[in-house]
């Protein structure tokens, strides 16, 4: 089972396999003669680095322990986590997608929970 709520809260039942596609927005100044910026998809340019994390804990604080990260393909930004990846303790984690652009900057654009949870057997 997954379910995304509409914080991006993700609960997946323990060993399921998990493929999700990202969608990147970024602002585009206007063309006359708009006055308002638009809201358009952000292709992936030479460089640039998506990924997909699940953590125990923050980065940087006692405890932290990085479970799985995955690149995710700028053709597809589609990704897949094997049923063994996401055979983790029944419990809440921590995930993001954030990417790095070629000139180095960050942009965490989504983070939120990733809660396992069993399954009736």
């Amino acid at each position: 089972m997954l379910n995304i709520d509409g914080n991006q809260n993700i609960t997946l039942t323990r060993g399921d396999t998990l493929t999700l596609t990202v969608s990147l927005l970024h602002e585009v100044d206007p063309i006359p003669p708009a006055t308002e910026p638009t809201v358009e998809p952000y292709v992936p340019q030479e460089g640039d680095v998506i990924r997909f994390a699940v953590s125990k804990g923050y980065k940087g604080e006692p405890g932290y322990e990085l479970k799985f990260s995955k690149v995710i393909p700028h053709d597809t930004l589609t990704f897949t986590a094997s049923s063994t990846e996401t055979a983790l303790d029944y419990r809440d984690y921590n995930y993001d997608v954030e990417i790095t652009f070629a000139d180095g900057a960050v942009d965490t654009f989504i983070s939120g929970k990733l809660t396992i949870v069993g399954e009736a057997k």
